[in-house]
C-alpha cells in the first residue's frame, strides 16, 4: 500500500490576530500533528501573542517590514518540508470533515496542483467542482484565482517558483495580486497534472474586504485595477516563454490569447461593483461608437472569434 503523502498548512498573515487564532484553532482541533506555518508580514504583536499557546505543531515566521502577500506565498513554498502545502487566507475557517476528504484524495490522485471547493457563509460554492477531474487549461484563472484552499504538491510547485520569484524581482503587478495563477500556470505549462478535488477544506470565514493594491493606491478589483491587471498579465506570458518547455510554446500563446480577450468580462464586473451608475452610460456609448464605424467592428468580432476558436483547438488538442 502506498503511503499518504504528507500534508503542511501555510498561512500569510496582516493584522488580523483573532481571525488567524480561530483558523488555526480549527485547524489543529482537525488534526492535531498538521503542521502549520504562518507568516506575519507586519509584524504585529498581536499575532505573536494570540499563538503563543498553540502548540508545537505551529510555527510563526516574523517579517520586520511588510513586504505583501506574494512573497509570503513563495516563502511558504519554499520553506516547506511536507509533500504537499495548504495554503489558506488568515480570515477564514477549516472545515474537519473537508480536510479530511481533501488528504483521502490526494493520497488517491496524487496531484501536483488541487484546486478545492471554496464555500462561502451561506454553504454556496464559489470556486470547485461535484466530482475529481483535471482542470483544463483554459480553466485554470478560474480555478486559482481564488488563493484559499488551494494545494500544491512542494516538489512541482518549486520547479514553477524560480518564474514567479523573477516576476516578483521585476515587480510585476499580476505577481503582486495573483502570485499563485502565474505559478500554476507555470506549472501546467512545464507538465504539472492539475486537478479538480471534490472537498472543501478551507471555507469562508470573516471575509474583510479585499485590501489588496498597488502602490498608488488602485484597489486589485477595480476598473483601473483590471486594466492594470491585463497589462502586466501580458508582459508574465511573454517572460513565461523562457521558462516553460519549446512543446508548451502553442498552449502559452493560447492561454495569451483567451486571457486578453477576457479583459472587457473583468472590467465590466469591476464597474458595476465600483461605478454601478456608469454602467448604462458605458454601455450606450460602446453601442453608439460601433454604430459609427460598423464595418470595422464586425471585422474585428469576426477576427476576435477565429482567434478564440483558435486558442480553444490548441487547448483542446493539448488536454487530449
Amino acid at each position: 500500500m502506498t503511503a499518504a503523502p504528507s500534508l503542511a498548512v501555510g498561512i500569510p498573515t496582516y493584522f488580523r490576530s483573532a481571525d488567524l487564532l480561530r483558523l488555526v484553532k480549527g485547524l489543529t482541533a482537525a488534526d492535531p500533528d498538521l503542521p502549520v506555518t504562518v507568516i506575519d508580514d507586519g509584524p504585529d504583536p498581536a499575532t505573536a501573542e494570540s499563538l503563543a499557546d498553540a502548540g508545537p505543531q505551529v510555527r510563526l515566521i516574523r517579517h520586520e517590514t511588510n513586504r505583501g502577500y506574494a512573497h509570503s506565498f513563495a516563502e511558504l513554498i519554499e520553506g516547506c518540508s511536507a509533500d504537499y502545502l495548504l495554503v489558506s487566507a488568515d480570515d477564514d475557517l477549516c472545515d474537519a470533515a473537508g480536510l479530511a476528504r481533501s488528504r483521502a484524495l490526494l493520497t488517491a490522485h496524487l496531484p501536483d496542483f488541487a484546486a478545492t471547493q471554496f464555500l462561502d457563509r451561506a454553504g454556496a460554492m464559489k470556486r470547485g467542482q461535484p466530482a475529481a477531474g483535471p482542470v483544463a487549461l483554459t480553466d485554470i484563472r478560474d480555478a486559482s484565482g481564488h488563493a484559499p484552499g488551494l494545494i500544491y504538491r512542494v516538489a512541482a510547485a518549486r520547479r514553477a517558483l524560480p518564474f514567479l520569484q523573477a516576476r516578483l524581482a521585476a515587480d510585476c503587478y499580476a505577481a503582486r495580486i495573483y502570485p499563485q495563477t502565474l505559478l500554476v500556470y507555470t506549472m501546467a505549462l512545464q507538465g504539472a497534472a492539475c486537478t479538480w478535488l471534490p472537498a472543501a477544506p478551507i471555507t469562508e470565514g470573516a471575509a474583510h474586504p479585499p485590501s489588496l493594491s498597488d502602490s498608488d493606491g488602485t484597489a486589485y478589483h477595480s476598473p483601473a485595477g483590471r486594466l492594470r491587471e491585463q497589462a502586466a498579465f501580458a508582459h508574465a506570458f511573454t517572460a513565461l516563454a523562457g521558462f516553460v518547455p519549446a512543446q508548451a510554446q502553442d498552449r502559452l500563446a493560447a492561454i495569451a490569447t483567451l486571457h486578453d480577450q477576457d479583459a472587457y468580462r473583468r472590467f465590466m464586473r469591476a464597474l458595476r461593483l465600483h461605478h454601478p451608475e456608469l454602467v448604462e452610460d458605458w454601455i450606450s456609448g460602446s453601442l453608439f461608437y460601433c454604430r459609427n464605424s460598423l464595418a470595422r467592428h464586425l471585422l474585428n468580432l469576426w477576427s476576435w472569434r477565429r482567434a478564440r476558436r483558435r486558442a480553444e483547438r490548441t487547448l483542446r488538442k493539448e488536454s487530449r
